[in-house]
């Protein structure tokens, strides 16, 4: 039988990263000590770990008709990531991310831009055969009403289909917006940032997980990575567990690190792997992530990781 794919919907961009000996100051003019594009985005992101990993995996997102986007469907084709169901606007700009990473610090700042390209629809969702897929990833983006309308059309097939076929559902809620609050009822998995986690009033990742669940009850897992405290976890049955984080000596970059949790996390659970398991491995990939630049290094670091 043909493995199931993994689909993660949301945002493919640009990334433009300068990497600096220390973040630049006002009105000043510096050179940078190296420089590079890559395809960026959280759902985009997701993808690109999920297939270093060996996933059969998917990505759902709209794309720009610029030229410039060449560079980002030429990266997702090499990758083998499957781009079957998005959709394409001919005349809209690419999402730009301009990212400066701090040699000194290992920090990343970033400013994003998108004068024009859409937000992904229910009707770009439903073009989408929910039968090829065991797993639909989301992150949390300011259309949460179409986000959940889509959640809704996969609870409708979970539940005509029953439970041993149907979709397991995750969102990642990281942007500090209330409307994120809507994507919560009937998903498996909550990534609750720490972003998002510190916007409702949380200040650890241990009272975040806990409390988020006596305000929001459900039956999901909800996993919270905060930075270098470590991850926390309560599973569907309110079970606590938690665990470390793993850094490398010298931190050179640290974009997409969240992504690489959450995607080394989806990874396990989809092969059955128990939470503590998926939490772990999800937090030794990210370290192993931050020790190099891009995420193209993985492939030949992933054999370090306990299975």
């Amino acid at each position: 039988m043909t493995e199931k794919r993994i689909l993660c919907v949301g945002l493919c961009n640009l990334d433009i990263v300068q990497v600096c000996d220390s973040f630049p100051e006002e009105d000043s003019d510096q050179r940078s000590a190296a420089s590079r594009w890559q395809r960026g985005g959280n759902a985009s992101n997701n993808c690109t770990v999920l297939a270093l990993l060996g996933a059969n995996v998917e990505l759902l997102a709209t794309f720009s008709g610029s030229e410039h986007f060449a560079f980002a469907l030429q990266d997702l084709q090499r990758r083998g990531i499957r781009t079957d169901s998005c959709t394409f606007h001919a005349d809209c700009e690419i999402p730009l991310s301009t990212v400066w990473l701090s040699a000194s610090t290992g920090s990343r700042t970033i400013v994003h831009s998108n004068p024009n390209l859409p937000e992904l629809t229910l009707v770009d969702f439903d073009r989408c055969d929910l039968q090829r897929y065991g797993w639909i990833h989301f992150e949390g983006r300011r259309t949460t009403d179409e986000i959940a309308k889509m959640i809704q059309e996969i609870k409708k097939w979970n539940d005509s289909v029953g439970a041993t076929v149907g979709i397991t559902i995750s969102v990642d809620l990281e942007k500090p917006r209330n409307s994120n609050l809507l994507l919560i009822p009937d998903v498996d998995f909550i990534f609750l940032g720490k972003d998002f986690a510190r916007f409702l009033g949380f200040t650890s990742a241990q009272t975040a997980v806990r409390e988020f669940k006596k305000r929001y009850p459900g039956s999901y897992t909800l996993i919270c990575p905060w930075g270098s405290s470590g991850v926390c976890a309560l599973d569907q049955d309110d079970n606590y567990l938690s665990c470390g984080v793993y850094p490398p000596t010298v931190i050179r970059d640290s974009l997409g690190a969240g992504d690489t949790f959450c995607a080394g996390c989806i990874f396990q659970l989809n092969k059955g792997a128990a939470l503590q398991q998926a939490i772990e491995y999800g937090s030794r990939l990210a370290g192993l992530k931050i020790s190099d630049y891009g995420f193209d290094h993985l492939k030949s670091k992933i054999d370090q990781l306990p299975n």
